[in-house]
């Protein structure tokens, strides 16, 4: 009797344990539940258009139209337009079509992420409509994401040129912005604007097993622009005091006295051989002799295999969807070219130096 009782007596005690094991084990597993659905989406979707095989069949299309309807026999694609400026068009809001499917089908905590990027991608063409009105020139049909940014390039526009500053620090932008546009120094200005929407990107809040990832990404992505804007500079004949203004933020490998290091360099083939040791040596040290498209194509190659690296180190989170997004757009500038290429009947090794293609 006694044991019956004491047996009894288990029983809630063990249902409560398994309870909390059960417990336990679905709050681990909910981070890769979330994630699983979008992850299977990209992953059938895929990236075929960073990949030369896939590219140079497109490139030998005969007509606008021929590349048109190769593009849309896959299922992903829905491109219309008759000529390189529309289809380009379209393909800028393919991508954007992509962005929101991963913002709809992820998880609610990244959504801020997708959207701060979109932004930051928006930023040029705020960009655009700064350099044009500090230029004094028309600006017209600029594209936008958002409305926001639209409403931003009709004020650019309309504000007096000696009114500028004081809209641009209503507007929420910083004296880097404003000295910019009022010393009409347009790669200062790039790196301004730059500054801004990034360190808005690393300011946002993400859930934890996305965190280390998206900060790692935008570490090597700010590293990357650093990096383009010396290279650029180097190639205008900036001198060295100039090139040091044109450092956004510290990222992953550039810390700032890395970049006063390259700046001071006497020349790009200097610059570069100071970057020996990094993750980006390997992709530039034979492209400094040539122009610097060549470089800055080295560069983005670089983003491509970090967003590879991080989608198997992230893997099924947000590694592969971080992935989807960098190659996506990869694809969307390399499909520009070739549409542009097919138009201009400009023949395909002219086109083959200005893509970015996965190592």
């Amino acid at each position: 009797m006694l044991g019956m009782l004491d047996n009894y007596l288990m029983w809630p005690a063990i249902m409560a344990i398994l309870g909390v094991t059960a417990g336990i084990m679905m709050w681990k597993m909910a981070p890769y539940l979330r994630f699983a659905y979008p992850t299977a989406k990209v992953q059938a979707i895929g990236n075929p258009f960073i990949v030369e095989k896939e590219l140079n069949q497109l490139m030998e299309s005969k007509s606008i139209e021929s590349f048109k309807n190769s593009l849309n026999s896959l299922k992903d694609f829905n491109v219309e337009g008759k000529t390189a400026a529309e289809i380009q068009q379209s393909l800028d809001e393919h991508f954007v079509r992509s962005m929101k499917m991963i913002q709809n089908d992820g998880p609610k905590k990244l959504r801020e992420f997708y959207h701060t990027y979109l932004r930051l991608i928006d930023s040029m063409a705020v960009k655009t409509a700064l350099k044009l009105k500090v230029l004094n020139k028309e600006i017209e049909n600029i594209p936008t994401i958002f409305s926001e940014t639209e409403t931003l390039v009709k004020i650019i526009q309309s504000a007096p040129q000696e009114e500028l500053p004081t809209v641009l620090k209503e507007k929420g932008f910083g004296n880097d912005v404003v000295k910019a546009v009022e010393e009409k120094n347009l790669l200062e200005l790039d790196i301004a604007i730059d500054r801004k929407y990034l360190k808005e990107m690393r300011g946002i809040r993400v859930p934890r097993e996305a965190k280390a990832v998206i900060d790692e990404f935008l570490s090597r992505l700010i590293d990357v622009k650093n990096m383009k804007n010396l290279f650029r500079a180097k190639h205008l004949d900036y001198d060295k005091e100039e090139c040091k203004k044109l450092f956004i933020l510290e990222g992953r490998e550039i810390p700032e006295w890395k970049f006063d290091e390259m700046a001071s360099a006497a020349n790009i083939n200097d610059a570069v051989s100071s970057l020996e040791g990094t993750f980006y040596y390997s992709f530039i040290k034979n492209e400094f002799d040539k122009d610097i498209q060549s470089i800055e194509n080295a560069l983005d190659k670089a983003l491509l295999k970090v967003s590879e690296d991080l989608a198997i180190k992230n893997f099924p989170l947000f590694g592969p969807l971080l992935r989807f997004i960098i190659s996506k757009e990869y694809e969307i500038r390399n499909l520009k070219v070739i549409v542009k290429g097919i138009e201009e009947k400009v023949g395909v090794e002219r086109m083959k130096p200005l893509l970015v293609l996965e190592e």
